[in-house]
C-alpha cells in the first residue's frame, strides 16, 4: 500500500510540473518591441503628436516631425491604411497602421500571399498600451521583382485585424527604437 501511494505522489507532482511548464511556455510572450531594450534611451515622447481614430477606436503617439495620413482611398482592399512619414505620395511611410477589407482573423495563407511562408517567422506576442495579444510576422523576401525586409504585427479586435508594420529597409528614417515607442503607446479606447 505504500508503494502505491508513492507512486501516486509522484504521479501527482510529475503531472503538475508538467501542467505548470506547459502554462509557462504556452503564454504568448511580450514583442521583441524594437527599442524595448534595457540599453535603448529613454525617448521624451513629450512633444509627440497622438493620433486617434473615433471609428475603428484606437490611439497612438507619433513624433512631431512626421505626419499620418490615410490612404485607403486609392487601394481597393483596405478599409483604413494609415501611413506615418513624410507622406508626400503612398507608400511614403516606414511605419503604418491598417484594417484590410474581408480579413476578420488572422490566417497565414491570406495574409503572405504571393510571398512563401518559409520566408515569414511568425509567433505569438502582446503589444501596445494594452499588452494586447497579436501575432508578430517577421518577412524577409527577395525576388527579382520584390524585396521585403518588415516587421509586423496583427491584433484582432473588434472583428477586425488591424495590422501595425515597420519597413526595416528604411530604418534611417524612422529608428526601430521610435517605432517601438509608436508600437507600445496603441490603445483601443473603445
Amino acid at each position: 500500500m505504500k508503494k502505491i501511494t508513492t507512486i501516486l505522489v509522484l504521479l501527482i507532482i510529475a503531472f503538475a510540473a508538467a501542467a505548470l511548464a506547459y502554462v509557462q511556455f504556452a503564454k504568448p510572450e511580450p514583442a521583441n518591441q524594437p527599442g524595448n531594450t534595457n540599453q535603448a534611451a529613454e525617448i521624451d515622447t513629450s512633444n509627440w503628436k497622438t493620433y486617434r481614430n473615433e471609428q475603428y477606436g484606437f490611439e497612438f503617439k507619433y513624433p512631431d516631425t512626421l505626419s499620418v495620413k490615410d490612404w485607403a482611398y486609392k487601394t481597393p482592399n483596405w478599409e483604413l491604411l494609415l501611413y506615418i512619414g513624410q507622406n508626400q505620395k503612398i507608400g511614403d511611410g516606414v511605419a503604418s497602421v491598417g484594417i484590410e477589407k474581408d480579413i476578420k482573423t488572422f490566417d497565414i495563407q491570406k495574409i503572405s500571399w504571393p510571398i512563401p511562408e518559409e520566408s515569414l517567422a511568425v509567433k505569438d506576442v502582446k503589444v501596445g498600451f494594452g499588452y494586447y495579444r497579436a501575432k508578430e510576422v517577421a518577412t524577409n523576401f527577395h525576388s527579382v521583382d520584390m524585396d521585403i525586409n518588415s516587421l509586423s504585427y496583427y491584433i484582432e479586435n473588434s472583428g477586425k485585424l488591424f495590422v501595425i508594420s515597420y519597413d526595416n529597409k528604411r530604418r534611417t528614417e524612422l529608428g526601430e527604437n521610435i517605432f517601438g515607442t509608436i508600437l507600445s503607446s496603441f490603445v483601443f479606447v473603445q
